[in-house]
């Protein structure tokens, strides 16, 4: 329940229909600058936020999930950033006050 709450603090939406709509814009707006392995990182972020409208993933997470290598998550990690789609949010171990898994947050379009 905890983290329910440290996610929800961070979304930029009220819903998660307001996450999916600027989703599909962002990728609209970007679809020529965007390749299959951006689209599928950012659809993995989009499908991992539809509870809390913010999402705790690791690199090699997403790594496993896609299948793909550390540097390629970082690019595109790097690519959607720029392009103003996600944003993330450094994250410190409560227990160990080591890094964690960063959080990641969709963007509402035009930010």
């Amino acid at each position: 329940m905890q983290m329910k709450n440290y996610l929800e603090g961070h979304t930029e939406f009220r819903n998660r229909e307001e996450m999916e709509l600027a989703a599909r814009e962002h990728v609209k707006r970007n679809w020529q600058k965007l390749n299959r392995t951006d689209r599928e990182v950012f659809e993995l972020i989009c499908s991992h936020s539809e509870t809390y409208l913010a999402v705790h993933l690791t690199q090699r997470e997403m790594e496993e999930e896609l299948d793909v290598s550390n540097s390629t998550v970082r690019r595109v990690m790097r690519k959607l950033i720029e392009l103003g789609m996600i944003k993330r949010v450094p994250f410190t171990q409560p227990d160990t006050q080591g890094p964690g898994a960063n959080i990641y947050v969709i963007l509402p379009v035009g930010e």
